[in-house]
């Protein structure tokens, strides 16, 4: 598997004013969650975007276009891959993730 491209990723981030809070696998956590990037390990310049379900539909097209803008001048491209929705599981500490298509 080749490296991940965590660190044009994060300054794709931060040009557009969001934080990266932490990572897990192929994820990369947001802070406030309203969105996730996905890595495409079929495509490492394609960053894949899932919006939270609570996420505002005119939000979450504002967001994409200003990631699209900052993206494209690195030769990355942002798809759009979806909606999430985060839940505590029951009793636990443990966070689900439900992804929509």
């Amino acid at each position: 598997m080749k490296p991940r491209p965590l660190g044009i990723t994060k300054e794709i981030l931060e040009t557009t004013g969001f934080n990266i809070t932490h990572t897990y696998d192929d994820l990369v956590f947001i802070e406030h969650n309203p969105f996730l990037i996905q890595f495409d390990d079929e495509n490492p310049s394609s960053l894949k975007i899932l919006f939270n379900v609570e996420c505002a539909a005119d939000a979450a097209q504002e967001i994409e276009n200003k990631l699209n803008n900052i993206a494209t001048q690195r030769d990355f491209t942002i798809v759009n891959s979806g909606r999430y929705e985060l839940k505590q599981k029951e009793g636990t500490e443990e966070i689900e993730i439900k992804f929509f298509a």
